[in-house]
């Protein structure tokens, strides 16, 4: 491993030395632009693609869309590579060529070439990993190509690539140093994937005004939830999906329904002419790490969610109500928590408190992580806080203390960040 200088090129044998050579590169975690990494995607040819390229953005959902798109499409018989951000486990979950991830010499040796080209352009941890999978993806013939962006919409990096189609999929508040706080100016940024006289999918159901002002100045082909397409609930567990066609019956599950409806109409507008029945049959069986995932091996259920702002927290509470009423007035709720501290984290806890027991709050021990006092003290200046309340040094050890205290009727659901689902899966033993 050598780095004589800053202008030398670096080298390792390993994706471990490489991801602590990203993480030094530059001095921020994050920076928004698309000067820099244009000027090295240009270098290599990562503007366009021969794939069809579709770019997904939204506050919440991006991962859960992606994950429906991908299982119809391969379902379908396509090739499909998907790029989506943070990785719970490890790096090279961040790039998946139907649904298997490439080893780690593939990924060091894309490094390579990214930094052999950028020369002595400063790139940010996001940028480069962006770079470097935007690379291994244009080698991989993928017949769809979907694009998670990582943080808003007109700057990410992401959007360096012209895509074939843009979706959002909901506008919240979140990222508020980055985004603001205002629904118009963060639906403006999110807005920004859209591309002039091409089609795109929005699945916020109270769209801000800006983003059809963007489409309309764009001649962006929009297609809206509620205007033209739309979910009817037909029973408790069943629902019907209302585009050009009609699904259902769709059985439903814990992955969110609005997203899958987002994802159908995506598919409608490829004109892919998928049988119904084969539609029906990829979303209620599409998953992801993460999103309300059941754990085995405790007495009661154990679910993990990586809901970790208001709007993503309300989803939750309307999961956790639909599990309660299904185990029976019984069924206790205990909540493991552990959240970034730059997020709104009583209002997320306002959101979800009234489908709660108890809580155990844990220290989150990474960058930006809140520690459990920080959690009860954004707990006291939440809604409905009433609970019994306690603080536990971590994820896995908090899990096991309540465990034990708990009925076979009761539900543990461990939640508040993509660190803290990380740290449950990492030591996770059942």
């Amino acid at each position: 491993m050598t780095n004589n200088s800053a202008h030398s090129v670096f080298s390792a044998d390993n994706l471990s030395d490489w991801l602590n050579h990203l993480e030094q590169l530059h001095p921020n975690a994050i920076e928004l632009g698309l000067a820099r990494i244009t000027e090295v995607g240009k270098r290599l040819n990562l503007i366009e693609f021969d794939a069809k390229v579709i770019t997904v953005a939204g506050t919440n959902g991006k991962g859960t869309t992606c994950a429906y798109l991908e299982k119809i499409l391969i379902d379908a018989g396509f090739k499909v590579g998907v790029y989506s951000s943070p990785h719970i486990h490890r790096y090279n979950e961040r790039l998946r060529i139907n649904y298997l991830e490439l080893d780690d010499q593939i990924h060091c040796d894309a490094f390579a070439v990214i930094e052999k080209v950028r020369k002595d352009i400063s790139l940010s941890y996001f940028e480069y990993a962006t770079l470097a999978c935007l690379y291994l993806l244009q080698q991989q013939n993928c017949d769809y190509i979907l694009l998670e962006v990582g943080l808003g919409g007109r700057l990410d990096a992401t959007n360096m690539v012209e895509s074939d189609m843009s979706v959002i999929t909901t506008i919240g508040i979140d990222h508020v140093d980055w985004l603001g706080s205002d629904r118009d100016v963060i639906g403006f940024e999110k807005a920004g994937v859209f591309r002039a006289n091409k089609p795109a999918i929005c699945g916020e159901l109270d769209v801000p005004q800006s983003i059809i002002d963007h489409a309309e100045s764009m001649s962006t082909q929009l297609k809206l939830a509620s205007t033209d397409f739309n979910i009817e609930m037909l029973d408790e567990q069943h629902w019907a999906w209302h585009g050009q066609q009609t699904l259902s019956p769709i059985k439903q599950t814990l992955m969110p329904m609005q997203n899958a409806s987002t994802a159908l109409a995506v598919i409608e507008q490829l004109n892919l002419n998928i049988a119904p029945s084969q539609l029906i049959k990829s979303i209620e069986t599409a998953s992801l790490v993460g999103r309300l995932q059941h754990l085995s091996g405790l007495a009661c259920d154990l679910y993990i969610d990586v809901a970790h702002n208001p709007q993503s927290a309300e989803y939750l509470a309307s999961q956790l109500k639909r599990l309660r009423s299904e185990k029976g007035d019984d069924c206790k709720v205990h909540a493991v928590v552990g959240m970034l501290s730059d997020k709104d984290m009583s209002a997320t806890l306002s959101a979800v408190n009234v489908e709660i027991t108890d809580y155990t709050f844990v220290n989150l021990n990474c960058y930006r992580g809140a520690s459990a006092d920080m959690l009860l003290a954004a707990y006291q200046n939440s809604a409905n806080n009433k609970h019994n309340v306690i603080c536990f040094e971590n994820v896995s050890t908090a899990v096991d203390k309540v465990a034990k205290n708990a009925k076979a009727s009761d539900i543990i659901i461990v939640f508040g960040s993509f660190h803290t689902v990380s740290d449950i899966l990492s030591n996770w033993k059942g």
